[in-house]
């Protein structure tokens, strides 16, 4: 399984903000942090203001910050929204699949149990959990 950029750039995002949870943020110095294109971080930051994620300030000297604490946000939730779909194999889209071994699959039976456990998990971990280590992460982003 590989997450698309978009969940990846949305995680850092929603990191970046943890981090520096004292002040707004800006999509400029989260792309200068992680390398990554401004343009592609402003559409993904108005998207998590959209789902409740972030809330952000407009205009001069806006950015944006987590809209609720960083306990309340787990990887699986962010990751539900970011990815269109979290189909491993074709089976696993009753409208779409035409596999002829379905009914006694057990590849397909073994990868779902493998996807459930995988969310089980990001949904068991926050924000909070993956910047615990506050000092060490932001040590790495400096300029």
């Amino acid at each position: 399984m590989r997450l698309t950029q978009y969940s990846n750039y949305a995680l850092r995002t929603l990191m970046f903000a943890n981090l520096h949870s004292d002040r707004l943020c800006q999509c400029q110095e989260v792309a200068d942090a992680f390398q990554i294109s401004k343009a592609h971080l402003v559409k993904c930051v108005h998207q998590l203001g959209q789902w409740g994620f972030i809330h952000s300030v407009r205009g001069r000297g806006g950015g944006f910050r987590l809209a609720r604490p960083a306990e309340e946000i787990s990887i699986g939730a962010v990751i539900k929204k970011t990815e269109d779909t979290l189909e491993l194999v074709e089976c696993f889209n009753d409208a779409t699949n035409r596999c002829p071994l379905i009914s006694q699959c057990k590849l397909n039976q073994t990868l779902m149990r493998a996807m459930k456990n995988f969310m089980d998990e990001m949904d068991r971990v926050t924000i909070a959990d993956i910047t615990a280590n506050q000092k060490e992460l932001l040590n790495l982003l400096k300029p």
